[in-house]
């Protein structure tokens, strides 16, 4: 019989929700919920992806995609434009104030890794980046 108690998802599910919880009070003040950092990121990377792709990215159906992009686009964080090569598609661009975001953002995502490797040894992280990296190759695959 399978330990559940002492599984490998319990653990992540654990560290998951422990990060979100940092994340949230972290973000709290800049008015961001935990799950939408990732919309910023993301387009930190890339500005102007189509809402579609960011909703692949991050692993969301389109409805959360609408809703999160919705709500950063109140805050003045983001703005969306008809693409002009798919009128159908709609991308999404950061703002001036969006921009500004990014080093209050990495400083928040920074402390939680931190937080969550605290008791981890150099080689220790590495070890678990290679296996989580490890983990998530099939679940990319299309």
């Amino acid at each position: 019989m399978i330990d559940i108690a002492n599984s490998e998802a319990r653990y992540l599910a654990l560290l998951h929700r422990q990060m979100m919880k940092q994340l949230e009070r972290e973000l709290a003040p800049l008015n961001i919920g935990p799950g939408r950092y990732l919309y910023l990121f993301s387009l930190y990377i890339r500005d102007g992806r189509r809402q579609q792709e960011l909703a692949d990215t991050i692993g969301v159906d389109k409805a959360a995609a609408t809703r999160a992009l919705s709500r950063l686009e109140e805050c003045g964080y983001v703005r969306r434009r008809a693409d002009k090569e798919d009128r159908r598609a709609v991308r999404v661009y950061l703002t001036a104030k969006g921009r500004k975001l990014r080093p209050e953002l990495e400083v928040a995502a920074i402390h939680c890794i931190e937080n969550l490797t605290s008791e981890l040894a150099g080689d220790e992280r590495q070890e678990l980046r290679r296996l989580l990296a490890k983990m998530a190759l099939p679940l990319a695959a299309p």
